[in-house]
């Protein structure tokens, strides 16, 4: 019942019209960082969620997994994805290059105008232009919480809010029945990191928003399997996807 209600509250606070089919945009075009993003377009009035992958470039499985959510159909509304915000990482495998900048660190943009602030203040932009009414940034970490609380490995950071908060304690029950080894449940442990996306988009536009962290010491489809699940249990609970 609870999850129903959120699903109604969030169609009747961010509805919007939209054309059956998807489509794909640049982000950052003519640099060296140009990504794509892709629109998943149900054609039906709903709300609109962001997933964001691939933000430091040694995490690549939230890449993979936000690259396979552009499979997906919505039943209502949109789902926006950027599956590879820092693609230059990605092909590097390091978290960032010193001279592009830390891309989950720039919401908002600094006044430097790093690499990282540019492509931060684009993604704002597009939080802006799609009233986006949920975000998901998919994301790793060393090691399991439960073993090191000093790793964010098999957790789920959540907004601010009395929404994100709800949201979150359901989607880690629904995803923690699906794991029998108690150290790789998840785990709701605060808030987003400031100057995060997630961070921002709860605090700029007071919506739900959520970092995914799964640990990197489980082979990369383990990782890429979580990440889905926890997509799945989100984009269900907001009405994008069957329960």
């Amino acid at each position: 019942m609870r999850i129903i209600v959120l699903a109604v509250m969030l169609l009747l606070s961010f509805l919007q019209l939209g054309q059956a089919g998807a489509e794909t945009f640049p982000v950052q075009a003519g640099t060296r960082w140009e990504t794509k993003g892709y629109v998943l377009d149900s054609g039906i009035v709903g709300p609109v969620v962001m997933i964001l992958g691939g933000v430091h470039g040694d995490e690549p499985a939230g890449a993979v997994a936000a690259e396979r959510i552009c499979s997906f159909t919505p039943l209502r509304g949109k789902i926006v994805v950027v599956p590879r915000v820092n693609p230059l990482g990605l092909e590097n495998k390091i978290r960032y290059l010193p001279e592009i900048g830390d891309m989950n660190r720039a919401y908002p943009p600094s006044i430097e105008n790093t690499p990282a602030d540019r492509m931060g203040a684009e993604i704002i932009t597009l939080m802006e232009r799609y009233k986006i009414s949920m975000l998901i940034d998919l994301h790793e970490a060393r090691t399991f919480h439960r073993m090191d609380h000093s790793s964010l490995g098999q957790t789920l950071l959540f907004a601010d809010n009395s929404i994100s908060a709800i949201l979150a304690m359901d989607a880690v029950d629904a995803v923690n029945r699906g794991i029998s080894d108690g150290v790789k449940k998840f785990a709701l442990v605060g808030h987003p990191i400031p100057s995060s996306s997630a961070w921002y988009a709860g605090k700029a536009f007071e919506i739900a928003a959520f970092t995914a962290e799964t640990s990197s010491r489980q082979p990369l489809e383990d990782r890429v399997e979580q990440h889905l699940a926890i997509v799945h249990a989100l984009l269900s609970a907001g009405g994008w996807l069957e329960q």
